[in-house]
């Protein structure tokens, strides 16, 4: 009995030495990270790029405040210069890409937006999207901030920070990357196509898409920041057709609710721009509202609006308002053009180069969403 009784004293000591010995190397580790909080985080997270001209720079404090890359509920800022050789080095990787075909239950999307001197647009932008029935786990955004003169980061800091430190309802991902395209300088005409403001907005989504695609995305939807309203259900809505591209039809949100078209982008060719453009030099740019004649395109816009609300239609050309595009069509090379491509350049470039690569691309006229 005694020696029992003491055999069940030591193994209590050693339980209790254990434990101790468990919760001091926690603390020791706790305290490392501590003093370096950023060699922690993965080497995608410790480190982002601004690239104000042509040679990319890693982000210093002094640069910009905010300069920042936000993943999950961390928001990353960086403070010094982090050596390339310190970063992990991937050996090995595969998957499988041969799965990823986009008709699984809930499809991972990637939200694409631009913000310049949007700071008033952000909240609302957020609310939208917080407010759909497609599960926010499922869903990653990036937005690219470029020549802003506003508060548009610091509101983006913020916004994030409250979303992502929810206990539900977070987003898979947020991104936020900064480069400036002096898009303030760029003509909107087409008197110098590839100079033009358009071949820059086109640069600048090449941009985005290139430094925010992932491999588990299936989906990718570009989003105007200053859309006003579209259906919670918009992405199943869309989704469900399992079409290359596809738009909704976007108006524009007037105060006396009265019926007027914003986005002129999304169009059927007709026999007169077609024969137009097949006795137009090669370099001539043929969009609608950027010449002096009418091209004579089936706009979407002008289309009936009270058939059926999933009724959808062949598309030639598409805007930017609302777009949503499986991600093996910008994974196999079909980007926005900042060159003229078949008379086009931008998303109507975009379109273009999808359909000539085999694509579908959708509208649908009675399906709408709204635009400040």
């Amino acid at each position: 009995m005694v020696v029992s009784s003491i055999s069940k004293v030591r193994t209590k000591h050693w339980i209790l030495f254990l434990c101790a010995l468990f919760i001091s190397v926690l603390l020791y580790i706790s305290k490392i990270i501590l003093r370096n909080p950023i060699s922690s985080l993965s080497g995608r997270q410790q480190q982002l790029y601004n690239s104000s001209g042509n040679n990319n720079q890693i982000i210093k404090e002094e640069d910009y405040e905010y300069s920042c890359e936000v993943t999950s509920r961390h928001f990353v800022h960086i403070k010094s210069n982090i050596d390339s050789n310190e970063l992990p080095q991937r050996h090995y990787y595969y998957q499988n890409m041969n799965n990823n075909t986009s008709i699984e239950q809930d499809p991972h999307i990637l939200i694409l937006t631009l913000v310049q001197n949007h700071e008033d647009y952000i909240d609302h932008f957020f609310n939208l999207l917080d407010k759909t029935d497609y599960p926010n786990k499922r869903i990653s955004v990036a937005f690219l901030v470029s020549d802003s003169t506003d508060q548009s980061l610091k509101r983006l800091y913020t916004t994030i920070h409250q979303l992502q430190d929810r206990w539900r309802h977070k987003f898979h991902e947020i991104d936020v990357y900064q480069k400036n395209f002096l898009l303030d300088f760029k003509p909107d005409s087409m008197d110098d196509p590839l100079n033009s403001r358009r071949a820059y907005l086109a640069r600048a989504k090449n941009f985005l898409l290139t430094a925010s695609l992932r491999e588990y995305h299936d989906w990718v939807a570009w989003i105007d920041i200053e859309m006003y309203d579209y259906p919670k259900t918009v992405f199943n809505d869309l989704m469900k057709f399992n079409v290359d591209v596809i738009v909704p039809n976007c108006l524009l949100k007037r105060d006396d609710d009265q019926f007027w078209g914003y986005d002129r982008n999304n169009w059927q060719e007709s026999d007169l721009s077609l024969e137009r453009q097949q006795y137009s030099p090669e370099h001539e740019v043929l969009m609608e509202d950027y010449n002096q004649y009418s091209m004579g395109r089936h706009l979407l816009v002008d289309m009936p609006t009270h058939s059926e609300r999933d009724h959808i239609i062949p598309l030639d050309g598409v805007g930017g308002t609302f777009t949503l595009v499986k991600a093996t069509v910008h994974r196999e090379g079909a980007i926005f053009p900042p060159f003229i491509y078949q008379h086009h350049l931008d998303t109507e470039g975009f379109a273009k180069m999808a359909k000539s690569m085999g694509f579908s691309v959708y509208g649908m006229p009675s399906y709408t969403v709204y635009h400040f």
